[in-house]
């Protein structure tokens, strides 16, 4: 194995434990993102289910529509 293509971390050979400092800006970070972040997800989940909601009527409300119109044009 070459030296280039070795594992290299940060650690240097020590344990990798998390320090302090990252562990405070890891709280941070998860707390902005439960934060507004959370609500913009749900916003954008719920949004989703109405639009999934909305298109499978509306494709089956086009079917019918489609086939009603189709009928009434051969009867005329």
């Amino acid at each position: 194995m070459t030296p280039s293509s070795m594992w290299s971390t940060s650690s240097h050979g020590e344990a990798a434990d998390a320090t302090l400092a990252e562990l405070s800006a890891l709280g941070e970070h998860l707390a902005l993102c439960n934060g507004d972040g959370a609500r913009r997800v749900a916003m954008h989940c719920g949004v989703r289910q109405l639009q999934g909601l909305v298109l499978g009527r509306l494709v089956s409300a086009s079917s019918v529509a489609a086939t009603v119109i189709s009928i009434t044009w051969l009867v005329l």
